[in-house]
């Protein structure tokens, strides 16, 4: 049995990290602190937790649990696991650890402790969580990795002058340029970066807009939805899509995006200005043209979320956020549609068969294998796009 004690004292630490800092990008291994502020064994106090890792993406919580090791040498084994993340509203998950705390405090009030390190703490996270603007501090905050009033001045100062800028998008560079890296210096930089000017349109009839940021359904059912429902208003459910199919929709001039070059740096992550009548500056991350494919793919996608979710930037990173979820699922179909896939291969799912369809379809043989795992048609290996934290630690 354990105590709810180092539980809720724990949960009242790592709130803000909780709610708003996401997992790290693909193939990125997490530092000590973020693991702190996000695996339950922080907790400590002696106690041997489960092995159990949440993790936000901006509108739900995530959380993994894995059993111990065999090998393990404790006094204590977790035996089961779960086969996929829970997932939880950020307003469920709020209300179950406010309930938990005002529980533990409650009871340490019956025993007389009244003054103790959970209140104090907790008294000035809801202090915090009262004021708008402080709110928003923290939450800026924690999305570049920092603690509570750790970050300095000048970088928080800068941190918030992007937030009045990029709004909701700022929520998905953050974390790629956090604490350790130039912050928004490098941020602002990518706000700068040269491209190509286009005005991109949705062609499906009116009142088609996506409706996921209201909790109607999971980001990458949604996105598979909204690419056939884009396929179907171009005539085109099933075969190869071409390259100049997508720079119409983008509003771009073949000529133009053929021609660029992206920076001799390769950026982690991407920022699209808003201009003037509806237009907008591309400048997609990889030069080679199949992912430079994929690349607008998914910023043609983030175009079509309502703007109450993006704002009026829009931004692509390598986070697992459900933003970026929506992205990868939406660039996916959109490009090599699962039963055009599927119809392709005729059951042959080796190297060289996905190879070829893969070519067929413009995408990265990479791209077809997660499109088959994320239909349950191959065995996920890892590498399928979807954060799977249990990379990160030894299960």
């Amino acid at each position: 049995m354990a105590s709810a004690y180092p539980l809720a004292l724990w949960f009242a630490s790592s709130w803000w990290r909780l709610h708003w800092e996401p997992l790290p990008p693909d193939r990125v291994s997490p530092t000590v602190e973020w693991r702190m502020a996000h695996e339950l064994a922080a907790a400590g106090h002696g106690f041997v937790w489960p092995r159990v890792l949440f993790a936000a993406d901006g509108q739900r919580m995530r959380i993994w649990a894995v059993a111990s090791r065999p090998d393990a040498r404790q006094s204590l084994r977790y035996l089961t696991s779960l086969e996929q993340p829970a997932s939880v509203s950020l307003d469920d998950f709020a209300h179950g650890i406010e309930a938990l705390i005002a529980a533990t405090l409650e009871r340490l009030d019956a025993r007389g402790r009244r003054e103790n390190d959970l209140r104090a703490l907790w008294d000035l996270v809801s202090e915090d969580r009262a004021n708008a603007e402080s709110a928003v501090y923290r939450r800026v905050e924690t999305e570049f990795g920092f603690e509570p009033d750790e970050a300095p001045e000048p970088f928080m100062d800068a941190a918030l002058r992007l937030r009045g800028i990029l709004g909701p998008s700022l929520s998905e560079v953050a974390a790629v340029y956090g604490k350790g890296t130039g912050g928004p210096t490098e941020i602002e930089a990518l706000i700068h970066a040269p491209g190509v000017s286009g005005k991109p349109f949705d062609p499906r009839p009116s009142g088609s807009a996506s409706t996921w940021a209201r909790g109607s359904a999971r980001p990458w059912e949604e996105a598979v939805q909204a690419a056939r429902g884009i396929r179907t208003a171009l005539g085109n459910t099933e075969d190869p899509l071409d390259e100049r199919v997508l720079y119409d929709l983008l509003g771009i001039a073949a000529g133009e995006m053929t021609s660029w070059s992206p920076a001799a740096q390769r950026t982690k992550a991407v920022l699209v200005k808003p201009l003037s009548h509806g237009r907008y500056r591309f400048a997609p991350r990889r030069g080679h043209p199949t992912s430079r494919r994929f690349d607008l793919a998914r910023l043609y996608s983030d175009y079509l979320l309502p703007e109450a979710t993006r704002g009026s930037w829009l931004a692509s990173s390598d986070l697992g956020t459900a933003r970026q979820q929506y992205q990868k699922a939406f660039a996916a179909e959109f490009l090599c549609p699962i039963r055009a896939l599927t119809a392709f291969l005729e059951n042959d799912y080796s190297d060289g068969a996905i190879e070829e369809a893969a070519g067929h379809f413009g995408v990265s043989p990479l791209a077809a294998k997660a499109l088959l795992a994320n239909n349950a048609i191959l065995a996920r290996d890892g590498g399928d796009g979807h954060a799977q934290p249990s990379r990160y630690y030894p299960i």
